[in-house]
């Protein structure tokens, strides 16, 4: 009895090119600091959600939020002099005097009004469109819904008569 061994080669198949991206961590400048913890470290799109979180956990830390951003997180004692300097503070302002502060935008230009010598009410009255009435004189499908057998079987016999009579005018 002879038992024969076989010997295969391991073939080492060269690595495929991958088309998996390595991931991109995002600047650490662009991260915001959360104000219940300093340890958290948050993107700006989760921040505010985030915030509603955190102060759920944080309750007693006794943090006041700022009337013109709901972002704007503060300590009691500051809030007065953040209410001053807030960068949104603008807004109500804008909202409460708007021609004393410049308009974010232009305002666009005044429009000189154009004399037009058309009046459509002037114009001939135009008969009303009446879908019943078209489809009564047209060749167009019709088909009754919502009745009874006898009363769809009587109104398919109708379509065939005025099928056969609106055929015949039209030759």
């Amino acid at each position: 009895m002879s038992s024969s061994k076989k010997t295969s080669k391991s073939t080492a198949k060269p690595a495929a090119k991958s088309n998996i991206q390595p991931k991109i961590e995002p600047n650490i400048d662009e991260y915001i600091k959360c104000p219940y913890d300093e340890s958290h470290s948050l993107l700006p799109g989760r921040f505010a959600w985030h915030l509603t979180r955190c102060a759920r956990n944080n309750f007693s830390s006794g943090m006041v939020r700022c009337p013109f951003n709901n972002t704007h997180v503060v300590k009691p004692k500051v809030l007065n002099n953040h209410l001053l300097n807030c960068p949104n503070r603008c807004d109500l302002e804008r909202f409460l005097h708007p021609d004393a502060l410049p308009p974010k935008e232009p305002r666009p230009s005044q429009v000189d009004l154009v004399e037009c010598s058309e009046n459509w009410d002037d114009e001939p009255p135009a008969p009303t469109y009446n879908p019943r009435e078209y489809s009564e004189n047209n060749l167009i499908i019709r088909q009754l819904v919502g009745a009874t057998p006898a009363q769809r079987r009587q109104f398919r016999e109708m379509e065939r008569r005025r099928f056969e009579r609106l055929n015949q005018n039209r030759q």
